[in-house]
């Protein structure tokens, strides 16, 4: 008895072969966190916010990291850095993609606030005559941050500065031409300062400035 040679078509195969598991592995979506710094609220047109994000893709892909801040700019990267220009809750959002169809989403907020505005003395003696000042913000630096705000009789201009993301201090003349420092740190939300007034003729006193 001969034997006979049996064709199988080679789609056959190619067909029973992936039915068998033999393709390519399915893609898995990318996994990322992020953070920002600093954390609570930023003082417009002054705080440098970075944005910081950790992804990783399963298949070793590599990935794209797209940032939205919520004021109609957005970014690139897996560090990036941000100054807000106007006061608000914004929604900040990242996106990331493997460029094969997977995809992940995270999202958080920013509340921002300016110093502009009028703060209120409350002294811890009777040195102050009177409360109200209107602080105008100018420049863009975070260190050397000025402030400006038209004579308040003889207290003279008061000018500030802001060192750090709420470490503020104000400077003016006093009825006596010296010049007096009023210096903090401020809360979480910029709405007050507490820290001290110096004067070169005595000791330093506790002060509060409220943002009204």
């Amino acid at each position: 008895m001969s034997a006979r040679l049996v064709k199988v078509p080679i789609l056959l195969l190619v067909s029973v072969w992936l039915a068998c598991g033999g393709g390519s592995p399915a893609n898995v979506s990318p996994t990322a966190s992020f953070s920002r710094s600093p954390e609570g609220v930023v003082i417009t047109g002054v705080t440098i916010v970075v944005f910081t994000a950790t992804a990783s893709d399963p298949d070793g892909d590599v990935l794209t990291l797209t940032w939205d801040f919520g004021d109609g700019v957005s970014g690139s990267g897996a560090s990036v850095t941000h100054v807000y220009s106007s006061e608000g809750v914004f929604p900040v959002s990242l996106s990331i993609r493997d460029g094969r169809g997977g995809a992940a989403a995270l999202g958080s907020t920013v509340t921002t606030r300016s110093l502009s505005g009028r703060w209120l003395l409350s002294e811890g003696g009777a040195r102050f005559y009177e409360r109200g000042y209107d602080i105008v913000q100018a420049g863009p630096a975070l260190g050397g941050q000025p402030f400006a705000v038209p004579d308040k009789g003889c207290l003279g201009a008061l000018t500030g500065v802001a060192t750090s993301p709420r470490e503020l201090s104000f400077h003016f003349a006093g009825c006596d031409n010296e010049i007096v420092v009023i210096s903090g740190i401020a809360d979480q939300g910029l709405l007050s300062v507490a820290g001290t007034y110096t004067h070169p003729f005595g000791p330093p006193q506790p002060i509060v400035l409220a943002h009204e």
